[in-house]
């Protein structure tokens, strides 16, 4: 039911300031994931909200993308093995941090895990869009296919390595 509620009231939210504030909301997870500090967030957005309990961080995913896992390596040029796992999150905090405008996101549903899937923005950018764009991310669907394609086409990110990341989902399937 909270999390309901929660839904709800973020129906549509921006965080304005600036991305680099100590006290920011939003925590990167990995490439893929964030939480937010709700009584952060409340406090950005002028909401007067009573103490809650330790349970102050909401968990979101960025819907209709997935990126490497933590630990899952590829190899940049032969030889050369590297965590793509940890490039896809430094490409998200990369994108968060250089490009204008105001931090948005839009839930749009809750997934198995029982993270908040949202689609993320900062200014008019689809964070999540760019990041398939930019190849640091694979099409969790067929919600970005075209942009995939022409990451890889074009050679973008992940894909202009030697040996690219196996698609996270079968590598989740191999472990």
């Amino acid at each position: 039911m909270k999390l309901f509620v929660l839904c709800l009231l973020f129906s549509f939210c921006s965080i304005a300031g600036s991305q680099s504030n100590a006290k920011h909301p939003l925590v990167i997870v990995d490439g893929d994931s964030v939480n937010i500090n709700v009584l952060l967030f409340l406090d950005f957005a002028k909401i007067h909200q009573e103490p809650m309990d330790d349970r102050t961080f909401l968990k979101m995913r960025i819907a209709g993308i997935d990126t490497p896992e933590w630990n899952q390596t590829c190899e940049k040029n032969l030889g050369t093995v590297i965590s793509c796992g940890e490039l896809a999150t430094k490409h998200l905090q990369h994108l968060l941090e250089s490009l204008s405008g105001v931090l948005a996101f839009k839930p749009i549903g809750v997934d198995y895990y029982n993270r908040v899937l949202i689609r993320l923005f900062v200014g008019e950018t689809n964070i999540g869009k760019q990041l398939v764009l930019d190849g640091m991310a694979y099409s969790y669907d067929e919600t970005y296919l075209v942009e995939e394609t022409l990451a890889r086409k074009e050679k973008r990110g992940f894909w202009a390595f030697a040996r690219p990341p196996i698609s996270p989902k079968e590598w989740r399937k191999k472990k």
